[in-house]
């Protein structure tokens, strides 16, 4: 049987998919929120995508481009970079959810 990919891997998979998308987008449209793209790049790059840091800066990434009155050439691009780096954060919080679940249940099993 084969084992299936997990949900750590897939959030992990995810956060690098929003950053290359990120990156397609023209340069001008991350004009004013490099710090916190720079944030989420160095965090996914370690593998620590799970913490509340990744969350906020990609947040503050989502804000900035919510305000972008994108141009017919990129806004499918727009759209869909705005999409995966929702999708990150959610998995990211959803992961970090059940880890305290999991870590809550084994410490009432151990008592």
């Amino acid at each position: 049987m084969f084992q299936q990919p997990s949900l750590i891997d897939d959030v992990k998979a995810i956060a690098r998919v929003a950053i290359d998308a990120l990156d397609a987008l023209p340069a001008d449209v991350l004009r004013g929120a490099e710090f916190d793209r720079d944030i989420c790049e160095r965090l996914v790059t370690k593998g620590d995508v799970f913490g509340e840091d990744f969350r906020e800066a990609g947040a503050e990434l989502l804000r900035h481009l919510a305000r972008i009155e994108p141009e017919e050439r990129f806004a499918r691009e727009l759209d869909s970079a705005m999409r995966r780096l929702r999708d990150a954060i959610n998995g990211s919080y959803r992961t970090a959810v059940a880890f305290g679940a999991e870590h809550a249940s084994s410490i009432q099993r151990a008592a």
